[in-house]
Parts: C-alpha cells; structure tokens; sequence
C-alpha cells in the first residue's frame, strides 16, 4: 500500500482503472462459474437420477418378466410331462435299467403272472470311465484351475453313481461337440429309455433358452436331488445337489428354499455366487415346483441370464445415446457391496481400467478373474458412500469417489426385486460433468486479457487529461496549506474538474461552517445509534463508520398486491373485522417468510413487498423467492376458502442489483432503491390477477425448477433501453 501511495497520480490512475476493471471481471467471472457450476450439478444429477429409476423400473420388469416365465414354465404340460419322463428314465438308469422293455413278445399273449424281463447292466465299462476323467483332467479341471485358489483335486468332482457315469460318458465325455456346445447333442445314439425322451423334449427346451436369453435350464428330482435334464450339459448335470459334488452350491440352496416352500406357484431366486460347474464364473438361479395335480414331481430352475442382465444395465452398450455421456454408467450392487452387472470401462477400455484398479490396490488375481470372466460381476468391489447409503434403503445423490478412485455425481437407491437385497447407481465422472464450464473459465480468462489492454490505453489517455488541472488545483492547495485563504483557483472547463475547482475557492470561505456541519453531523449521527437499526448496520456503526450505504450485488425481490381488499372493506363496512382480516393474511404471509429465509420489507395496505440475499447471500435465493410466492398465493386461496371471500393476488418477481442505505435523520431508515425494486414494482402492475410473473432474468435462474409460458415483453430496461421478456409462471 505504502508503494502505491509513493506513485504519481498518473500512474495512480491508471492502476485504479486496471484494478477495478480486472477486479469486477473477476467477481463477475467467479461467481458466474459459482452459478454455473451448481446449475449444472443439479442439471447432471436430475439427468442421472432420471436414467436410474428408468433403468430400476426396467430392471425389476425383467425380473418380474423373469419369475412369469418360471412360474408359466413350471405349470406348461409340457414341463410336467418332460419332468415325470425324464425323472422315471433317470431311476431306471439308476437300477442299471438302460433300454425300454422289449416290444418283440406282445404283452398280451405272455403268460399271466410272468414279468416281461428287462434287461439291465450293472456296472459302467472301464473305457467309459477312462473318457470321463480324461474329459475331467483335460478339460473341466484346467478350466476350473484358472478362476479358483489352489488345486482342484479330479475326485471331488468326478462322478460316481451308475447313473451319473452313464449320462455324463454319452452326453458330455463322449459328445463330439466342444465345450459350450454340448446342447447341440439331441441323441446319444445309445438306443436308451433315457436318450427317447432326450430326443422328445430337448430341441423344444434349447430352443426355450436360446429364445429367452438363458444360461441354463435343469429339471430336478425332489426327492433325490438329482438333476435329471439340464440343456447345456455341465459337470452338474447328472449329479445330485443333495450329495454331490456341488451339495454346497447356490443352485442346491435355491433347490432347498423351494422345498422348504413348496407351495405351487413359488418362484425362489438366489442371488449370484461362484458356480464351479461354470468353471467358477458368477451364476444366480430361479427355481420353481412342478406339480402333476396336487403331487410334487420335480423343480424347474434356470440359471439367470448374465448377458440379458448386463444388457439391460449397459443399454446394449449404447451409453452415449442415452444421455450417459463418455464416463456415466448404471450398474448393480450386492448386500456384500459387490458388482452384480458389467462394467462400462471393463467392456470399452479395459487396459485402463485395469490400471486405474491396479493403483486402487486390487489384486493381480481379481484382475486376472475379471479377464478371465469378462465380467466384473462378484469380483470388484464398489465400497463407495452412495453404494453403503442405497445397502441402507436410502435413496439420493451425492458426489463420491467411485470404486476407480474417481470422483463423479452418483445417484442412487435400493431395487425392489423379492428375494435379492440389490442397489443400483447412476454416475459420470465430474470431470465430464463440469467440461462445459472449462470452456467458460477460458473465456473469461481471453476477455479479461483483452480488457486490460484497452483499459490500459484509455487509462494512460485520461490521464493525461487529468493531470494539468490536478496540477494547478495542487498547487493552490499548497498557498492554502501556508494561510492564504484568498488563494483562487481558475479552470475554464464545465467538467468536474471545473466544479471542483469552483468548490475549492469556496473551501476557504465556508471552512467554518464545514467544521460546524461536521460537528451537527457527529451528533447526529451518536443519535442513530438509539434508534433500531439491523444487527449488521448497528456494528458497523458501532465500529465507527459514519455514512452507510450499501451496493448489494444480487437480490431477489417480490412486489405483491392484495386486490379486491379495499372494495371487500368498504362492502363490510366494519374497520376493526377488515383490521382484523388483514393482519390474519399479513402474519400467515410473515410466517412463510420465514419458513422461506425471505426478508419481508414491507406490508404498507395492500402492498407486501419481500426481498431474498439482502442479509446473506443464497445461491438458491430466486428459488425461495419463487416458492414463497407460489405459498402466499396457496395461502389467499385457503383464506378465501376460510372467510368466503374473492381476493386474489398480482405478483411480480425480479432479480438483479439493489442500493441500500440509513436515510432520514430521527428516527433513521434503512432503505432500498434502485432499478431491481423499481422493475418489481411496475411488474407486478403489469400481472392479471392470480397469476404470478418474472423477468427474464429470473427466469433464466430457475427455468429448470419450474415450468412458464412466455408472456410477452415487459416495462422498458433504463440501462439497456430495450424491452425485457416476462415469463408466467404456470402451476399446478
């Protein structure tokens, strides 16, 4: 500061300029960012909340669409006929029973009381049993090997019932068809009972599940737990879920939920775990009773469709082309706070991906599942906020760091599907989000570049210009400065320079009477300070500041009118019940002030006028102001309703710059003006009754929040001399 005042005035000047050209620039700048910034976050968060609860409402479809179909399936004449067949020739394996009884001998002509013989085998061929393992040992185990920890021993999954091995050598071991094409398989070939029934109904069930989307679909002895049928021919098929190999797997716990509720028309879901039949990838199963009557006879279970789900959730990888931009993307969480859908990044740029969870801490073998599964289904971890509030059965929007590290906007909330405790999120990086705004920050930044260089040259010229007359007005400073109270200062200008030097020649003159209005002034201003004033203005005056007048950026203000008051009055014809009615509606208008944070400045008759960031700054002040107005006016209805009466309301509403001051002498006033309050005034003139109106000004505010009609051009702007816009607000 002490080198500033060390300058000459020409330089002076010229920073004074500079400085305040840069200075209002820059609150200019920042607090349109400021603005920008929290429109466009909540813009980016309705987007997002609005993609979320799309894709909730379609996802809990799919799976409703999901326990139909189980249901319809379950009860379809079909399954129940394919489930008794299927179940009967199974047994008859299961007692060495392999063909159908011989058709050669009529049944007819055998001797009564003489069984036709059946013949049966007993025991499996040993090159059978050699083609299974070698199917185990080079094919299931090394697979299984990749996606689990330590060694997977060949006994533990091997199967072992006649029955089993049978099945398994004709439609797994010894099936030509590759892994995942073993449904391709109608007929063994091997002339069984098992195989004709094969032959009957398979073609008709692969086609269920190609047409549907499902991974698998099995057929499951109640009482044994064997799954008699499955359509793709995995390691569990053939085996039991009671005491086999896979006793401990999610498909048996959905098989013993719908034993332990047999009900006819259940339909129990599990949700996803490692299923190792499926080389230990994610699976999560529907299950449902099939009845024959009023008799259990099996269960239908399916194993959910991963791709479907991830379709759904991805929108068949079209992110962009619904409104996700380049980072958004919804997915699912589990009640053990892991992906129970795709991730956009694992499917668009999984190099990436890889190396942001990499410097997260993941692991080198949940990486290596997530490349082995394609998938990122039970295998990452999503530990963020939004996911632990939406587990907690909230619903909301927050800005978090996702499971990448990232900070985004997250929407979220809990998914209604019976039987899964499941979350789903909506998010896109803040980054992308708030893009827009680096565009403006750089604008800003050209604009003020420019200006400090046309200010700098109007700064240097004006300058010049000023410097004689401050010259010859310094110097005759200096003459009275020694006693020479004649001293007279010439300027032959009508600028201020001119005037100024008009009011120094009188300086000397009226130097006594200057020094008495200073000290009435004093005085009167130690008065004020006894008169009521608000809390802010009392302290600076307290503080010591003599003169207070305020220039306050941005203000909300409403102008509002009672109409029809005056005519109801005169109709009544009784002051004290009018008095009375008045202060009712004034004071139920006070009390939404505050529920509001609105500053009420004034009540005079008719006239409510209220005003919103004189105090306090709000970023949301046009949002209180608009539904304050929107609450006085629901108020007048119910008072009309209370007391019969017809009154109605003409609001006007604006936002922009107002000057405020302590005016008057005993007692003081602290008032506004200003063209903010001047324009509210002559709106609300313009407003039919019942209808509330704002400028364009704050209709540009808050036009994402509520819905208006475009109603034409308003009074004349003084600053700009062109016609505003006025909007109606419409409600409901």
């Amino acid at each position: 500061m002490a080198g500033f005042f060390g300058l000459r005035i020409k330089s002076k000047l010229m920073l004074a300029l500079l400085g305040v050209s840069l200075g209002s620039t820059l609150v200019v700048g920042t607090i349109s960012l400021q603005r920008g910034r929290a429109i466009l976050r909540t813009s980016i968060f309705n987007q997002l909340t609005s993609i979320r609860t799309s894709k909730a409402h379609q996802f809990e479809l799919f799976f409703e669409n999901l326990r139909n179909q189980t249901h319809v399936f379950a009860n379809d004449k079909m399954f129940i006929a394919a489930m008794r067949e299927f179940k009967q020739s199974y047994r008859d394996l299961e007692a060495g029973i392999v063909s159908p009884v011989p058709e050669t001998v009529p049944t007819s002509i055998q001797p009564q009381g003489v069984e036709q013989e059946v013949p049966k085998i007993q025991t499996v061929p040993e090159t059978w049993v050699q083609e299974i393992d070698a199917y185990y040992t080079n094919e299931f185990v090394p697979r299984l090997e990749k996606n689990v920890a330590g060694n997977p021993v060949l006994n533990t999954y091997r199967p072992t019932s006649f029955a089993s091995r049978y099945l398994q050598y004709h439609y797994i071991a010894s099936n030509p068809k590759p892994v995942g094409e073993k449904n391709q398989q109608v007929d063994a070939g091997d002339g069984s009972q098992y195989s004709q029934v094969h032959r009957k109904y398979h073609q008709n069930f692969d086609e269920i599940v190609q047409k549907f989307g499902y991974y698998d679909l099995f057929l499951i002895d109640p009482e044994t737990g064997n799954i008699v049928y499955s359509v793709y021919k995995e390691t569990d098929y053939a085996t039991s879920l009671f005491n086999g190999p896979y006793q401990r797997s999610n498909l048996a716990k959905v098989v013993e939920e719908v034993l332990d509720n047999p009900e006819q028309g259940t339909v129990r879901i599990v949700d996803f775990d490692a299923y190792r039949p499926s080389y230990a990838a994610p699976a999560a199963f529907l299950a449902a009773p099939i009845y024959d009557g009023a008799n259990l006879v099996g269960i239908l279970a399916i194993q959910l469709p991963v791709e479907q789900i991830n379709r759904v959730m991805t929108s068949g990888e079209d992110w962009q082309g619904k409104g996700l931009g380049k980072t958004g993307e919804t997915y699912l969480v589990g009640d053990d706070q892991r992906m129970r859908s795709v991730s956009r990044f694992l499917l668009e740029t999984p190099d990436e991906f890889k190396e942001q969870l990499r410097s997260q801490g993941t692991s080198a073998e949940t990486l290596q599942l997530m490349e082995n599964f394609g998938t990122t289904i039970l295998v990452q971890a999503v530990e963020t906020v939004a996911a632990q509030q939406a587990l907690k059965g909230k619903t909301g929007t927050r800005v978090v760091t996702d499971y990448r590290g990232i900070p985004v906007l997250s929407s979220y909330a809990p998914l209604n599907i019976q039987g899964l405790d499941w979350v789903i999120l909506a998010e896109m990086d803040i980054a992308e989000a708030f893009e827009p705004l680096q565009a403006l920050q750089k604008s800003i930044f050209i604009l003020t570049v420019l200006l400090i260089l046309v200010v700098t040259g109007i700064a240097n010229f004006a300058a010049n210009i000023f410097v004689n007359p401050i010259k010859r007005l310094s110097a005759g400073a200096n003459k009275v400065s020694e006693g020479h109270l004649d001293t007279e200062v010439n300027l032959n200008s009508a600028d201020e320079f001119g005037e100024l030097a008009q009011t120094f020649n009188a300086m000397v003159q009226n130097l006594r009477e200057q020094q008495a209005t200073i000290a009435r002034q004093k005085k009167e201003n130690e008065a004020l300070l006894l008169n009521i004033l608000p809390s802010t203005v009392a302290t600076r005056r307290q503080k010591g500041e003599m003169q207070i007048a305020d220039q306050i950026p941005q203000v909300t203000l409403l102008v509002a009118s009672i109409e029809g008051f005056t005519k109801l009055t005169e109709q009544q014809q009784d002051v004290a019940l009018a008095a009375t009615w008045l202060n009712e509606l004034v004071t139920s208008f006070d009390e939404a002030a505050k529920q509001y944070d609105v500053k009420k400045l004034t009540a005079l008759g008719e006239q409510y006028i209220a005003v919103c960031g004189l105090t306090k700054q709000r970023l949301d002040q046009t949002k209180r102001i608009v539904d304050f107005a929107i609450a006085i006016n629901h108020l007048l209805h119910s008072f009309n309703a209370k007391h019969s009466t017809q009154l109605s309301l003409r609001i006007g509403i604006h936002l922009g710059p107002i000057q405020a001051a302590i005016v008057g002498k005993q007692p003081f006033m602290y008032t506004l003006w200003g063209e903010t309050l001047n324009r509210a005034r002559q709106l609300h003139q313009q407003v039919q009754v019942d209808q509330i109106v704002v400028t364009q000004a704050v209709y540009e505010a808050v036009q994402e929040l509520y819905t208006f009609e475009a109603e034409g051009t308003g009074a004349q702007d003084s600053t700009t001399s062109q016609l505003t816009d006025i909007w109606l607000l419409k409600r409901d």
